[in-house]
């Protein structure tokens, strides 16, 4: 490989170690958010009285698993030494979703508020990932996938505060952690 092959990231077909490093970051970044997003989706379940919205939850943590999955497949077919969840991105995550806890205490409109705002942060994660020009073609394409899903996860909380039983459902009361 020569030196301009090298820095551009790509030669025959083949990532450089600096593109495959900036795969590596972007696809750590996105998968810890991820993950948190499932944790947080599970416990959310499992504290929400209203079935229906509890089985949306349970769907959304499996779903967002299921992304992570597809993820790290990625990250492990360009690094040998994937480097998942790093201590940065789970400082990040608890950002994203450190609200959640305290907005139980509010009750069930509170919750989708702050369930909402962190699929929005999620959300922006991932389209920043899709805009970085160093993300390769081939984890781009993982990427693009995964953001359809969570684009599709952020709808459904939108729609959750337009529920049809919204008088009942926004009135229930939220069983602590």
């Amino acid at each position: 490989m020569n030196g301009r092959a090298s820095k551009i990231g790509v030669s025959a077909g083949r990532l450089s170690m600096n593109a495959g490093d900036d795969d590596v970051r972007i696809l750590n970044g996105l998968i810890g958010a991820t993950l948190d997003s499932a944790r947080h989706y599970k416990k959310v379940a499992g504290n929400v009285g209203n079935p229906s919205v509890r089985a949306l939850f349970e769907h959304l943590s499996t779903e967002r698993k299921s992304i992570t999955q597809a993820l790290q497949s990625q990250l492990g077919a360009i690094s040998s030494n994937p480097m998942i969840e790093s201590a940065r991105n789970v400082s990040f995550t608890r950002r994203i979703f450190g609200n959640v806890r305290h907005a139980m205490d509010y009750g069930y409109i509170a919750l989708i508020d702050e369930v909402e705002r962190g699929e929005e942060r999620v959300k922006a994660k991932y389209e920043r990932a899709l805009t970085n020009e160093k993300l390769s073609t081939l984890s781009r394409s993982v990427v693009q996938n995964a953001y359809k899903s969570v684009c599709a996860g952020c709808a459904q909380m939108h729609a959750l505060k337009r529920y049809p039983n919204a008088e009942r459902v926004h009135s229930e009361r939220v069983e602590q952690w």
